[in-house]
C-alpha cells in the first residue's frame, strides 16, 4: 500500500492562515461609534443622560471635569478612532465579503433611558384616530409588518436623526396601504412618542412620564387613490 507523500510544512502553512483569519476578524470586531458621529444625536436625551453620568463619575474621582469639555473631548476622540479605524478595515473588506464574516451590527453600549415608540394614525371625519401603537396589542394595524425583528430595527433607527429619507420612504409606503384599509381617512400621520423609562418609584406609584411627540410627518390620501382609479 502506497501513502501520500508528507507534507511537513502544511501544518505551518495551516496555523498561519488561521492566526490571519483570527487577526482579521478581531481587527473588525474592535468598538467604534459607527453610526453614531452624528452631533444631532448626541442631543437625545439618552446621550445626554449617560455624558452626564460620566462626567459626575470622573468627578467623583477628583478630576476636574466640566461636562460640556468632556462631550467635546470625546467627540473629537470618536471622530478620529472612527476615522483610523476605517483606513486600517479598508484592505480587509474583500476578505470579509469573501468569508462571509461583515458585522452589521454593534453590542449595545448603555440602556435606552428615552425609548420612542412609533405611532400611526389616520384622520377620518376631522378627527385624528391611532391605528397602531408600538407594542400595543389594542392598535395593531400593519402590527404583523411593522413588529417583525427586521422592521423593529430599521423604526429604531428611524427615530434619530440622519435617517430622513428613509423616514419619508417608510411614510409613502404605509400611507398606499392606509389608503385602501380606510375609505374614509384622508391622511395618514406618522410620528414618535419619547417617554423617559420610569423608575422602580414611578411604576409602583403608577406614575406615567410625560410624553413627548418628534418627527411628525402627515400624507394625504386622497390622490394615493386617484391614481390606483
Amino acid at each position: 500500500m502506497t501513502h501520500p507523500p508528507a507534507r511537513p510544512w502544511w501544518p505551518h502553512v495551516r496555523a498561519a492562515l488561521v492566526a490571519a483569519h483570527v487577526l482579521a476578524v478581531g481587527v473588525a470586531a474592535l468598538p467604534a461609534p459607527e453610526g453614531g458621529m452624528n452631533r444631532a444625536a448626541w442631543a437625545d436625551p439618552t446621550v445626554q443622560a449617560e455624558l452626564d453620568a460620566w462626567a459626575g463619575r470622573l468627578r467623583s474621582l477628583g478630576l476636574p471635569v466640566e461636562r460640556a469639555a468632556l462631550e467635546d473631548h470625546l467627540w473629537v476622540v470618536g471622530r478620529t478612532w472612527t476615522q483610523a479605524r476605517a483606513a486600517l478595515l479598508r484592505p480587509l473588506r474583500p476578505y470579509y465579503r469573501g468569508a462571509g464574516t461583515n458585522q452589521s451590527w454593534r453590542m449595545f453600549v448603555a440602556p435606552h433611558r428615552f425609548p420612542a415608540r412609533l405611532v400611526l394614525s389616520v384622520r377620518e371625519d376631522g378627527a385624528w384616530r391611532d391605528v397602531y401603537v408600538e407594542r400595543d396589542p389594542q392598535r395593531r394595524w400593519m402590527g404583523r409588518q411593522l413588529d417583525h425583528d427586521r422592521f423593529r430595527s430599521a423604526i429604531f433607527r428611524y427615530s434619530w436623526p440622519g435617517y430622513g429619507r428613509a423616514w419619508a420612504e417608510l411614510g409613502q409606503w404605509l400611507a398606499l396601504r392606509a389608503a385602501r384599509d380606510f375609505p374614509r381617512a384622508s391622511h395618514l400621520r406618522l410620528r414618535f412618542a419619547r417617554q423617559r423609562s420610569p423608575s422602580p418609584a414611578e411604576v409602583r406609584a403608577g406614575v406615567e412620564p410625560p410624553v413627548r411627540f418628534l418627527r411628525a410627518q402627515e400624507v394625504e390620501l386622497a390622490s394615493l387613490r386617484e391614481g390606483d382609479g
